[in-house]
């Protein structure tokens, strides 16, 4: 029998990079904007603040202006992410790829769990399959009053299980207007594009330092906007949720993982962990060292692009 080769052509090794050529293409495009989020972090120096909303339907065709997604918050790196934290939208999920690094340090942490002898380590690998897993938020179109040359904003907020949370607050007002008027033999959505009521999100802290919301709909019903038009533009705007938070790599999010800082490496064409890249930066700077030239006085310029680290992360949303 022909001895077989210890180097192989893998299956799988193929398929996941025809997922990645693929994904690839599919990646949104839209450039990453301030502009696009409501900023509804407090300052520093803030104690309270309030923020008028329109809700837009979350699609140009209409219908209901929540939409449902699944997100993976978990800790990092602060080189990554000042806060410590950092959102990412689960690409397995929210059906925007195959694969998904989180999910998989979840899944494997449950089967460990479930193996596990000691309580100890049972409650280990159970805070590791919480940490990883996803975890349910919604997702609004908006309107910034005041703002409106900004254009439609997304704002992001966690699902309540409890029932507490912003999705509850607005929908609890929805319905205590809705049900009065249909007592009396009216119709009151505050909803209605035409002749609904804006939002007004008071965003302050509790005395834990936890961001507390507190919402109310607006005394009077206005329409969207009283130019026919604008509000037409603004309703078909084009930008889609996952253009605006972006699914990241999959060795960008692997790297995560492991509380590491990613860099993208040009020659490679993905991202690497940044100890890494340094390392192989400094190399090649010795390499580049050791190499005697002829005319030290006409040495070409150096190559910004390709010794420079990832472009700031445009998609790392700063509040």
């Amino acid at each position: 029998m022909t001895n077989l080769l210890n180097v192989n052509i893998m299956a799988e090794e193929v398929m996941r990079q025809q997922e990645s050529e693929a994904a690839a293409k599919q990646t949104p495009t839209t450039k990453f904007d301030v502009k696009n989020y409501l900023n509804t972090r407090l300052a520093d120096n803030e104690v309270t603040k309030t923020l008028t909303i329109r809700l837009l339907p979350f699609t140009p065709e209409g219908g209901s202006p929540f939409f449902k997604v699944h997100m993976h918050q978990v800790r990092v790196n602060k080189e990554v992410s000042r806060s410590g934290w950092k959102t990412f939208p689960c690409p397995t999920k929210n059906k925007l790829g195959s694969e998904c690094p989180f999910c998989e340090v979840a899944s494997g942490a449950r089967a460990r769990k479930g193996s596990a002898v000691t309580e100890a380590d049972k409650n280990h690998w159970a805070d590791v399959e919480y940490a990883n897993r996803p975890s349910e938020f919604w997702i609004v179109r908006c309107i910034e009053r005041g703002h409106e040359e900004d254009g439609v904003k997304f704002w992001l907020f966690r699902n309540s299980k409890k029932g507490d949370g912003v999705y509850d607050k607005i929908m609890n007002i929805f319905h205590q207007r809705y049900k009065k008027a249909k007592e009396v033999g009216r119709e009151n959505n505050i909803f209605d594009l035409n002749e609904g009521k804006d939002l007004l999100i008071t965003i302050s802290r509790d005395t834990n330092g936890k961001t507390v919301y507190n919402i109310t709909d607006d005394d009077e019903k206005t329409p969207l906007s009283t130019n026919y038009d604008q509000a037409e533009a603004w309703i078909k705007d084009a930008k889609k949720w996952n253009e605006v938070y972006t699914v990241k790599p999959f060795e960008y999010m692997d790297i995560i993982i492991d509380g590491g800082v990613p860099v993208y490496d040009k020659e490679q064409g993905k991202y690497i962990e940044k100890t890494e890249y340094e390392k192989k930066k400094d190399n090649k700077a010795k390499q580049s060292a050791e190499i005697p030239t002829e005319d030290l006085s006409v040495a070409p310029k150096a190559s910004i692009v390709e010794d420079a680290h990832a472009p700031f992360e445009e998609d790392d949303i700063p509040f």
